[in-house]
């Protein structure tokens, strides 16, 4: 069973790619280099990750998906961002989130700009990759007007180009909707000395996960619960952190390292020195729980010093990691 363990890819570094695949616009000429990094799984189809380093001009055409949610973290660069006829900026540790009937393009402004992804019911690298394997084997399939719209609506992500593209005025980054600032938040919550701040909620992913920003001292400690229900996925973005689980060597992970651990496996994450985590594919209900924890500091505070009541709550809302005191600031 350990050997089972040890073959898992938790710790996952930028090299550590599944596939390496150019990227392309309109079918011909590449846009950038993309690597896929994991696979989606589970009902909802989540947690699909890849990455694209683009350069300077490179531009996405106007399109909308008719399934699928897209939440993409900028790494480094900016973005232009068009939807709705507005534009707007979008720079490294902001995240653009795109549901599906959602019109947009985006127009890369800054070289080295990495389009870090995290896709949801889609399975749209896997698109990718089929698509190249058909230009280079089969020319002529791959040549025809209707193959693109084709395929990807055989891979569920069901992309929508056949129209043009509308004049956009710019706007503040604030204003446009789809686009998260890196300080920015739907909601905000200080527990136990770390900041948690919702960046995608449910209502904007069907139901299936939210995603969240964790601001965390160094030093800072946060546990895995053994019972934990749902595979963990987290995004360093910055800092470095040791992750730890039982039966496993320690693992250290810097930026851009990727935190994917299996569920029921207990452990801890202990930033090194100050760290922002993104927590992914945040499958409980950690908002559901943070309310109420906020209810009961108004209430019957005495009930967050008691750990047993704390794990009880987490329990019932199936979020099963443990900051260093669940007591809420």
């Amino acid at each position: 069973m350990l050997d089972d363990i040890k073959n898992l890819r938790i710790h996952i570094k930028p090299s550590d790619v599944i596939a390496d695949i150019d990227e392309m616009a309109d079918g011909s000429e590449p846009l950038s280099r993309c690597r896929y990094f994991i696979e989606p799984y589970g009902p909802f189809m989540i947690n699909e990750c890849c990455e694209a380093n683009y350069f300077t001009g490179n531009r996405v055409p106007y399109h909308e998906h008719t399934s699928g949610y897209e939440t993409f973290l900028i790494d480094g660069g900016a973005v232009e961002v068009m939807s709705y006829s507005k534009k707007a900026v979008a720079r490294k540790g902001d995240i653009v989130h795109i549901p599906p009937y959602s019109p947009h393009s985006i127009h890369v402004i800054e070289d080295g700009t990495i389009w870090r992804a995290f896709h949801q019911g889609l399975r749209l690298t896997q698109g990718m990759i089929d698509e190249r394997r058909i230009r280079d084997m089969y020319p002529d399939i791959f040549n025809a007007p209707t193959f693109r719209q084709d395929i990807m609506s055989r891979q569920h992500s069901s992309v929508w180009y056949d129209y043009l593209s509308p004049e956009c005025v710019d706007v503040p980054a604030s204003d446009m909707g789809m686009i998260r600032l890196f300080d920015a938040s739907l909601a905000k919550y200080s527990i136990g000395g770390a900041e948690l701040r919702l960046k995608v909620a449910r209502t904007e992913t069907g139901g299936a996960k939210e995603v969240w920003q964790l601001m965390l001292k160094r030093g800072y400690t946060l546990k895995i619960l053994p019972n934990n229900m749902h595979p963990l996925l987290f995004d360093v973005f910055s800092g470095a952190a040791e992750l730890k689980l039982d039966g496993l060597p320690a693992i250290q992970a810097t930026a851009r390292d990727l935190l994917h651990i299996p569920n029921f496996l207990a452990g801890s994450i202990t930033t090194l020195e100050d760290t922002v985590l993104l927590d992914c594919g945040c499958q409980g209900f950690l908002t559901r729980m943070m309310d109420e924890m906020q209810a009961y500091k108004v209430r019957e505070p005495a009930k967050l010093n008691d750990r047993d009541f704390i794990l009880a709550l987490m329990k019932k809302y199936e979020y099963y990691i443990e900051f260093k005191t669940m007591s809420t600031d």
